[in-house]
């Protein structure tokens, strides 16, 4: 096992957590890598943090039986959307 590995279990003893990869500018890279030492915190805990507080806890998507998504589903979607500061690149 790597030390990467090694270093992965002893610091998350509850198991593997999934991973999430984001392509961004190294601009951007370099203001997080800045702002997370800043605060004197890894940079993956940093970012965690960024998103737990911009991703509250929401409801549960109800989909029905045929795996579809509600009407009010969509609407909260179209209402999030609008609340966006600009459109993602993939819109």
């Amino acid at each position: 096992m790597n030390r990467k590995a090694v270093s992965a279990k002893r610091s998350n003893p509850h198991g593997p957590r999934p991973r999430l990869t984001l392509d961004i500018s190294p601009s951007l890279k370099r203001r997080i890598k800045i702002a997370a030492a800043s605060h004197e915190m890894p940079v993956s805990a940093y970012v965690t943090r960024l998103l737990d507080r911009a991703v509250p806890p929401g409801r549960a998507l109800n989909r029905a039986a045929d795996g579809s998504i509600s009407s009010g589903a969509l609407r909260r979607f179209a209402g999030l959307r609008a609340e966006q500061r600009a459109p993602f690149l993939e819109d």
